[in-house]
């Protein structure tokens, strides 16, 4: 197969982010509804955060997309209960706080509720909203991007994310969907676009559901690597430290340049 080149890759458009999306809330739902009272309690590889916690961070999520406002308020907050915190983890935890203690079927609901909201919002954001420059503090190579961005790219992707956490605490299997060799696309071409690729020139196989094959880094690659898409992903994440990863052919370094290589999601 013949290796893309992430830098190459385009942009995803407003309506294929938003099919997204929607394939994620539908899968989101299915799975809320499945989980039984002990399952909620499960702890998971967000280490701060049983599979309640995370529902609850995702209604915060909804709530800052549909009441802008909502986000500097709880910046304030996060900043009193989690000093020495990065921000943006400290505003992710007052999330997950403020949904903590409420009966899962309550927490179901709410979250259905809250993403048909943010989903409609999102959709109907007019251009001047979406242009709107975000600054986060402490988080590389994302310290001052588009709000557009971040609806449509970055909070499909923690959704989605969130999903195979959830997954991975229950031990069960995780479907990437119907778009997850788009989903994986934009993040291969964040890798290359921000400051998180060190320019090492790599043929990055990934194999299983939502895999490809792509090119990272400038000139002729020293190394072809192959691991499992979904294990890039945890591995990129920072959730997953050692993963099972194969040096198909050429210098070592690849290997190392793969298996080291990180980006907030």
């Amino acid at each position: 197969m013949t290796a893309v080149p992430a830098r190459e890759i385009a942009r995803a458009d407003r309506p294929t982010t938003r099919l997204h999306r929607q394939a994620e809330l539908r899968a989101w739902h299915d799975l809320l509804e499945s989980l039984d009272g002990t399952e909620w309690k499960r702890r998971t590889v967000c280490t701060e955060w049983d599979v309640a916690d995370i529902v609850g961070h995702l209604c915060g999520q909804a709530e800052d997309v549909i009441r802008p406002w909502s986000f500097p308020l709880r910046d304030r907050r996060a900043k009193r209960a989690y000093p020495g915190v990065v921000l943006l983890d400290a505003h992710m935890r007052i999330q997950a706080d403020d949904h903590r203690g409420t009966p899962p079927a309550v927490l179901r609901e709410r979250f259905d509720k809250l993403w048909a909201r943010a989903d409609r919002t999102i959709a109907r954001n007019p251009r001047f909203i979406r242009n709107f420059t975000v600054k986060i503090e402490g988080v590389p190579g994302f310290e001052e991007i588009d709000l557009g961005y971040v609806q449509d790219i970055l909070l499909a992707r923690d959704l989605w994310m969130h999903r195979d956490d959830v997954c991975q605490a229950l031990g069960r299997d995780f479907d990437p969907g119907p778009y997850a060799e788009e989903v994986i696309a934009q993040v291969m071409l964040d890798v290359v676009d921000g400051p998180f690729w060190q320019g090492t020139p790599v043929v990055l196989v990934l194999t299983g559901r939502g895999g490809g094959t792509y090119r990272l880094g400038e000139g002729d690659p020293i190394a072809t690597v192959r691991i499992d898409a979904m294990a890039f992903m945890r591995t990129l994440s920072g959730r997953d430290d050692h993963p099972v990863v194969e040096l198909v052919d050429g210098d070592p370094a690849g290997l190392e340049a793969v298996t080291t290589c990180r980006m907030d999601f």
